[in-house]
């Protein structure tokens, strides 16, 4: 009989693209809410678990028996008001999780983190791992409550779980529809005036998943590894994506002054109407800013590299054409 696993974040973008995978070589049991199945899981011969993640009854349902947990349920968010829900569900849910499958005697426990809960840097480098978290003073609540969930997750392991921590950057592929309709590729193709002046890292989602059945299987306990992709410009990705959709690439690139003036501004008009992404104080603040990173340790642990993260854009772009 093959190993059991129970897999949180099952319906979300990458849910859909890793439950799959995971699917062949284990039998799935998923958390969802109550409702309808997406498509994707409907096809999945799988065990349900109806609950949500401020359900231990749920939890330990889920992980009774199971071999492996898969954690990628988060809450991601850019709004400034939704610091409190963020800490609850990504960091406390996470230890919840964590101690539940610990108890149960889980023999792995892969938690899907982010590169935003490693470090930024105000110039074009690239740091590894082993970086000092340093998005507090910037008051971002994502980058604070995936730190915070990390850190928790390793108490865990110093009481006896064997976990992996995977730091996915920024993703694109079919069904992300937050990087597609009515945000950044259609706002390609109608035309910007200017790019940001940081740069981002940016991958495939498929090589993505692709690395984190790696760490599963080969991942040494309590690391992290970065598994991360191409490392552009602002104005780079722009153009990227501007060549696959058609549309029209910034030629300038915004001053940081200027970017880092408008972030400072709009925070109080969101304290007196409230937030309106895409475009909120703290994506601002986090614009000017590079989050450039190193995959070696993934290259040479898992023997994972990702490749262009230009089919992953196509991907995206052929679900909204």
């Amino acid at each position: 009989m093959r190993p059991l696993c129970f897999l949180t974040g099952a319906s979300g973008f990458v849910g859909a693209h890793l439950a799959p995978r995971l699917g062949a070589q284990f039998r799935l049991r998923v958390l969802v809410r109550p409702g309808p199945l997406p498509p994707h899981l409907e096809s999945l011969a799988g065990e349900r678990i109806d609950g949500r993640l401020d359900d231990p009854d749920a939890l330990r349902r889920g992980t009774r028996g199971a071999d492996v947990v898969v954690h990628l349920a988060a809450l991601v968010s850019f709004r400034p008001e939704d610091r409190a829900a963020m800490f609850a569900v990504n960091a406390d849910a996470t230890a919840r999780l964590a101690a539940i499958a610990r108890a149960a005697g889980v023999r792995r426990f892969l938690h899907c983190s982010t590169i935003s809960a490693v470090a930024y840097r105000d110039r074009p480098e690239v740091v590894d791992e082993t970086a000092t978290y340093n998005f507090a003073p910037l008051r971002i609540g994502y980058c604070d409550s995936k730190h915070a969930a990390e850190q928790r997750l390793l108490a865990e392991v110093e009481r006896g779980l064997d976990a992996v921590i995977v730091n996915p950057p920024s993703m694109y592929g079919a069904g992300d529809r937050r990087k597609g309709d009515g945000s950044l590729l259609t706002a390609v193709r109608r035309g910007l005036f200017a790019a940001p002046p940081g740069g981002i890292n940016v991958a495939n989602v498929a090589d993505v998943c692709d690395g984190m059945l790696a760490a599963l299987a080969r991942g040494r306990r309590g690391e992290r590894y970065l598994l991360g992709g191409e490392n552009l410009t602002s104005r780079e990705l722009l153009q990227r994506v501007a060549r696959i959709v058609g549309g029209r690439a910034p030629v300038r690139t915004a001053p940081r002054w200027l970017v880092r003036l408008a972030g400072a501004a709009l925070r109080p008009v969101e304290r007196l109407r409230g937030s309106r992404p895409p475009l909120t104080s703290e994506v601002l603040r986090l614009a000017p800013r590079f989050l450039w990173f190193s995959s070696a340790k993934a290259a040479n642990e898992l023997g994972w590299r990702a490749g262009s993260v230009d089919a992953g854009i196509e991907a995206a772009w052929r679900t909204l054409a």
